[in-house]
Order: structure tokens, then sequence, then C-alpha cells
């Protein structure tokens, strides 16, 4: 064996135990002599290589991947006469090409290859990556130019929940369930076909019928091992549950397809039929929405007359820059009910707050407005809200491929074309914003950006959002429901007691205010201190409210401070998740 080939053979064993920077060093500290065609043709794929690895996040480094891939063009184009008839060559200069999403300028590249090697079986079957690679240059540049709407993927399309028991061991008792899903209401025409005899798939039983008058499609899927990592935390869980859903663990999938009416009321289904199919809980994994719903929200909202709130329907990503300068706002989980997902693009650091609370709204507002004018363009003719200085805020959704058309397609920035090419590239609409009344009626939209001024982080308190009257109902049912706890409080302890009321002014103008309850009787007969100063109402922070005989109160939310957390509506199942605050409030 020469030295080339033992250079060769070292740099294929470095390769394999992913020392691509120390296989860079060495071939650049051998002597001119030793740095031959095949030599250098190495290094300029183990540059590109290790560019992947460091964009793929599978290798940490301080290198910069398009620094790398240059280099390998050099090197390539330093050797063009060696290897001109080298389909190697020609290979690493299309992948490398790939790499810096030059992809028109990979094609011909590839298809230069397949001129280069023999027709027969064995060798077609060798570069058969090559024709996989014009294909996907030729998809990605005909997307970047003309970007379409793309089927949504499967967890996209249906509401694909997994879970998970707090039993090692478990196996669900099918027959039980079955029994279980006959009690709850709105599930009629209940249809059971067991198919655990497939071992091709791990389904174990398909569901038909009716909820609420509309089609019902569920399977049940048995998983051996499901790690949750890389979901978002969405509800409370307590220390000793964070450090099990660390962990890899069996559970059972639920995979239905939601109907098009009554968004939150299928949500509420499938969290009832998780806690029918896996009695002893530990969490759900909602994949649809990607994020983990502990047990005790899962099994106090199914048990609940209202039902889950609109903001455990989807969660909120976030990506940015190196720089942190440019973030790109999405929801995961609206497209199961038949909804855009919403985004922003252009956030930052000093405006992500307000941002989060807008998509909250305009989320919320489109469950409770499940219709198809609600999907796209998304016009509401008042203010969606009503900013600092009392500026409305009037907003326009728009699909993202005509948000972004004119944008950079050689970029891969957050929420660009490019990076459309694997996320978010179907049913999904960006916030605009409209100047005023005039350019509503007009349609004549803008960036959400020249807002910016209005919706920084220390004005969002002062963001006013629209609540409809849906939500409302909602809100005021909640509070009813677990009323309970703020009375029980109330009449040991009312300091600790916060009550949101909906107050009106004398022109009809409602303005949701917390307030501070000082004394408590009854829920008609109670005294209040202003929190804060209201900006519709003839009010100022410390005055005080007396109720007496008062039947009509619009009680909004309420909430009950404790040493560890302030409980309210939203978050009441944390009393059983933490024994240690029902002791403290006085709670058997």
């Amino acid at each position: 064996m020469n030295r080339e080939e033992d250079i060769i053979k070292l740099i294929q064993q470095m390769c394999d135990d992913d020392r691509e920077e120390e296989v860079v060093r060495m071939i650049d500290n051998l002597p001119d002599e030793e740095r031959t065609y095949k030599i250098v043709g190495l290094q300029a794929r183990t540059l590109s290589n290790l560019a992947g690895m460091i964009r793929s996040g599978y290798t940490e480094s301080e290198l910069n991947p398009d620094d790398l891939d240059r280099r390998a063009l050099s090197i390539l184009a330093d050797t063009a006469e060696e290897g001109k008839d080298d389909p190697n060559w020609w290979c690493r200069n299309g992948y490398t090409r790939m790499g810096l999403n030059m992809e028109a300028e990979a094609i011909p590249f590839f298809e230069h290859v397949m001129t280069l090697i023999p027709d027969d079986p064995e060798t077609q079957e060798f570069w058969s990556d090559v024709p996989e690679a014009i294909e996907n240059c030729k998809k990605t540049v005909e997307f970047l130019e003309h970007p379409t709407l793309r089927e949504p993927p499967y967890i996209k399309k249906r509401s694909v929940m997994i879970a998970v028991s707090r039993v090692d061991d478990f196996t669900a008792d099918m027959q039980a369930f079955r029994n279980r899903l006959g009690d709850i209401a709105g599930l009629e025409s209940l249809e059971f076909e067991d198919v655990s005899q497939n071992t091709e798939t791990n389904t174990i039983e398909h569901v038909h019928g009716q909820f609420c008058g509309e089609p019902f499609d569920m399977e049940i899927d048995r998983l051996e091992a499901f790690n949750a990592s890389g979901m978002f935390i969405s509800s409370y869980f307590n220390k000793q549950d964070l450090e099990l859903i660390g962990q890899e663990r069996p559970g059972y999938g639920i995979d239905i397809r939601f109907g098009t009416a009554n968004p939150l009321e299928w949500l509420h289904l499938q969290l009832k039929i998780a806690t029918a199919l896996v009695p002893k809980l530990l969490a759900i994994y909602d994949l649809s929405s990607q994020q983990a719903l502990s047990e005790s929200y899962v099994v106090s909202t199914a048990r609940s007359s209202s039902g889950p709130h609109a903001s455990f329907a989807y969660s909120i990503a976030s990506e940015s820059n190196e720089q942190g300068s440019d973030t790109w706002l999405y929801t995961n989980g609206l497209a199961r009910f038949g909804l855009p997902d919403i985004e922003i693009m252009h956030s930052d650091a000093n405006h992500s707050a307000c941002h989060r609370k807008l998509i909250e709204a305009v989320a919320s507002y489109m469950l409770w407005h499940q219709a198809p004018e609600t999907q796209q363009t998304m016009r509401p003719d008042v203010p969606f809200a009503i900013m600092t200085g009392n500026v409305p805020l009037y907003i326009r959704l728009l699909p993202w491929n005509e948000a972004i058309k004119d944008g950079q397609k050689d970029k891969a920035t957050p929420g660009s074309i490019r990076t459309r090419l694997k996320k978010m590239n179907a049913n999904s609409c960006v916030i605009f914003a409209y100047e005023n009344e005039d350019a509503m009626a007009a349609d004549a939209y803008q960036p959400l950006w020249m807002k910016d001024d209005f919706l920084t982080n220390d004005r969002a308190d002062d963001l006013r959002l629209l609540h409809c009257e849906e939500e409302r109902k909602f809100a005021h049912d909640c509070s009813n429901e677990y009323f309970w706890l703020p009375e029980h409080v109330a009449k040991r302890t009312p300091e600790k007691v916060w009550f949101k009321f909906d107050l009106t002014n004398d022109e009809g103008e409602v303005e949701a205010v917390w307030t501070r309850l000082i004394s408590y009787t009854d829920r008609h007969n109670f005294e209040v201190e202003i929190d804060d100063t209201p900006q519709a109402l003839p009010y100022e922070q410390g005055d005080r409210l007396r109720f007496v005989d008062e039947h009509d109160v619009k009680l909004i939310s309420w909430m009950v401070e404790t040493e560890q957390s302030n409980i309210n509506p939203g978050n009441i199942y944390i009393l059983d998740a933490e024994p240690s605050i029902k002791r403290e409030l006085g709670i058997e």
C-alpha cells in the first residue's frame, strides 16, 4: 500500500469517527507532493459534509458552514482539469452548491454525472442518489420561483395525541374503553373494528360513528416507546412528573379527524377519550400542536363542563436569526380545525410579547368563529385591538405565499420562501395591518412592523384586544364553574382574592377591570378596590366599589394568591398537581 492509499484509509476512518475538522487540518498540513488530486478531492468532500453536519445541528462548531462550502468549491475549481472526466468531481460540485442554496446551478453538475457513469444496473444503483438530487433541485427551483400551498402533513390534517400512562407496563382494557366511550355525551352510532392482529401497523382499533351530528373517525395505536423531546410544555407539571416525561415511555396514540363545527368541542372530546383510554395518565403529547399537557390539566379539563380554553388548542413557536434581530412566530395546531395557522414575521425581542398576545387573540377569534370567511381573508370590521394612545389596530390575514412572494429566495431567513421548503407551507396566514378605516375599506394593507412603535413589550399591558361574545361567555362560565375556590378563600382571607369584571360607562363602552377584594359576604354582597386606572371608565386606581344585593355582576375571571402560584380558572388544575397549595388554602 502506497502513501496516498494510507492517507485515504486514514481519512475514511477519521470521518467514520466524526472527526471531519481534524481531517481538514491534517490535509492542510500535508506537504505539497502528498496533496494529490484524490486527497484534495476528499478534502473538498469533507468540507462539504462538515458544513452539512453543522447546519443540521449534528456537530457543534464555531465554523461558518457557508465558508466551508465556498472553500470546497475553490478546491474543486483548482482541480477542474483533472476532474473533468471524474463523476466524483462533478457530484461534489453539485452537492456543495446545494449546501449553498444554489440548486439551479447544481442541476447541470448532477446531470453530467449521469453521462460519465456506465449504464449497468449495479453502477446505476450505486449512483442512484444523483437522480434523486436532480429531482429535489428541480422541485426546489420551481417552488422558489412559484411558491404554492402544499399538502399539509398528516398531523396537521388530523388531531394526533399520545396518551402516556404512569404505569410502565400498562395495557389498555379495550372492552372497558369501548364502554366508557358510550358514556361520552355527543358520541353516537359507534362501530368498533379490532385490527390488533395486523402486525404491519401499530393500529389496534378503528372507531367510526357520529359526534354532535358530524362524522366521527378515530384510530387507536399502540406505541412501545415514545420520546417527548422538543415538545412545548404548555401546562403545569410538578417536579416529579417533569422528570418522568423526560424519559422514553410507551403510550397509546389517539388519532381523530375533527369535524368542521365547534372546534373546541372536538378538542374537549379528544381529552375525554384520552382519559377513558388511559385512566392513570402521566401526560398527553399533542403532536398536532407540538405541546405536552399534564395529567392534572387533562383530567380537570376532561371533567369540566366548560371545556378547554382556546390557548390549549395550539402552541406558538419561534425561530430567530443568529443575531436575534429577526424572529418568526407561528402557531402549530390550528390546521386540524380547518383553520390556517397564524404567523407574524419580522418580530424581535422588543416586540414579541405584544405579537404573541395578538396571535393568541386572532387564534381565539378564529376558533370561536370557525367559518370560511374567517380562514384566509379575515378582516374584522372593528379594530382588533386598541393600542397605546387609543390607536385602533385593524388587521388582515394574508396567505403566506402572497405575503412573501417578493422576498429573497437565496437566504434561509426566518419565515422566508426557502424556509417554507420544509415547514409552514400549507394553509398558513401572516398578520398584516391597515393604517386606518379608509385603508381597510380599500384593502390597502401594510406589514405589521409598520405598527412597531405601538407594539413594544413595555406597552403590552396597554394592548386591549378584541374579545368576542362567545369568548366572554366561556370566561364567565369557567369563572362560575370554579367559583367555589375564590369563595372559599374570600371567607377566610379576602385580601388574597382578585375579581375581574366587565364594567360599562355612560356611553355603553365595556372594559374589563381587575379589582382586589376588600370584604366578602357572598357573591352578591362584597367590596373591591380597583387595581389599575381604567382607560374608558370614570374610575381611578384605588377607588372602591361596593356591591349590595347585586345579582347582575359580570364576573369575567378571578385570581387567588398563594405562596407558590396564583390560581385562576385557567390553571385551577394546579391544585391537583401540588397538594401543598391545597393545604395552604385549607382545602381537603
